[in-house]
């Protein structure tokens, strides 16, 4: 926890020199802790890639001192909210940093993305046949599905269709368990983005009219544009039209909504007896799940947040730490234990997947006032005791 407080303390340094300027003596802390190892001054050269437009596009800008101290003061309260207007200093920039250096100075590791140094959950393909593939496993190889249809196995899957006319639609079904997500890249050149727990069902060739494909779970969409020819994503709650357009639909139904995200293009999103909303990029369509009657609601949304995940990104504003465990649930394929004591956190940060469980935690740690324990697939969280 020492380390993770220190580069913390770097980083605000780092922040603050990128975005204002630094006294004599914190310019000579700063050198002075560069100067300690060849491994920091890596560091201090990644952090430089932080972008001064992207800090003031997405925090605001106040001295970062007054805010630094306001955030110590906040972290005593009873509420112990991490509030969106921290500044640079002190919301997760300073993570951020930490993301781009703590973990690269450790020494060379294998990191499992899961809690247990175990191999990754394997994402199944079932073949219209009934057959199985482990296709995390497969090395690079080719199927022929059917006339006209070859499937190329290579990290992520990708079918090529020829001109030869589809009589009868053949399905597969693609199956990304909890602790890792999929690519792959369907006969038309549409490409999906699969998230943890998810799962999509498709044909292995489309027919001349409609695409279809049926969705559990949450993905991400980037379709190849077709006129006469449209796209839909069947899921439980809604249906999504569009001919050729990217966006990112969920229907994890844990947080009480499903919603659709559009980046480009004009979707229509169908909701059966709850009525149907066109979108346009920037905006989501949201549905309650608790209300069999509710209409679907439309709102402006900060799309990169809600699609950080395909970038391989954890992406938090002001989310409640209930809400941000449970996409932890997910991807790191463990149990959630609330012990006694615990109060709600928000918590706003940028922070990539590609970390081991237990250092997540150590960052979100260092920033609120609770205390985690991981125990196998268990994880134990409780108010820290002062």
């Amino acid at each position: 926890m020492e380390d993770i407080k220190q580069y913390i303390s770097v980083a605000k340094l780092i922040c603050k020199r990128k975005l204002f300027r630094l006294s004599d003596s914190e310019e000579k802390l700063l050198d002075a802790w560069r100067q300690e190892a060849e491994i920091k001054e890596r560091v201090f050269l990644n952090l430089q890639n932080i972008s001064v437009d992207e800090l003031e596009k997405r925090y605001e800008l106040p001295d970062v001192d007054e805010k630094w101290e306001h955030f110590k003061k906040i972290r005593s309260r009873k509420q112990r909210r991490l509030a969106w207007g921290f500044g640079v200093a002190a919301s997760i920039c300073l993570l951020v940093a930490v993301a781009l250096g703590y973990w690269t100075q450790r020494p060379v590791e294998k990191k499992s993305l899961l809690v247990e140094n175990e191999c990754p959950n394997r994402v199944r393909l079932i073949l219209s046949t009934g057959e199985t593939v482990d296709v995390s496993a497969e090395s690079e190889k080719i199927v022929a599905l059917n006339e006209g249809t070859k499937l190329y196995m290579e990290g992520h899957l990708k079918y090529v269709h020829d001109s030869v006319p589809v009589k009868e639609l053949e399905y597969n079904e693609l199956i990304v368990p909890r602790g890792t997500f999929y690519h792959l890249v369907l006969s038309d050149g549409t490409k999906v983005w699969l998230n943890a727990d998810s799962r999509i069902r498709y044909p292995i060739a489309f027919g001349s009219a409609e695409r279809k494909v049926e969705l559990y779970g949450e993905g991400y969409f980037e379709v190849a544009k077709e006129e006469g020819r449209p796209f839909i994503v069947n899921t439980d709650r809604m249906d999504v039209r569009v001919l050729g357009t990217t966006f990112d639909v969920n229907t994890y139904e844990d947080r009480g909504m499903v919603y659709v995200v559009l980046k480009e293009g004009l979707v229509e999103v169908v909701a059966g007896g709850n009525g149907s909303r066109i979108i346009t990029p920037g905006y989501m369509a949201l549905l309650d799940v608790s209300d069999p009657r509710g209409q679907i609601q439309v709102e402006k949304c900060d799309v990169d947040v809600y699609t950080a995940w395909k970038q391989g990104s954890y992406s938090f504003r002001n989310m409640p730490l209930t809400e941000i465990l449970k996409q932890v649930t997910r991807y790191y394929d463990v149990t959630i234990v609330y012990e006694q004591g615990f109060e709600e956190e928000y918590y706003t940060g940028d922070i990539s997947r590609d970390i081991s469980l237990e250092s997540l935690l150590s960052v979100i740690e260092a920033s609120t006032s609770v205390s985690f324990k991981v125990e196998r697939k268990m994880v134990y969280i409780q108010k820290k005791r002062d």
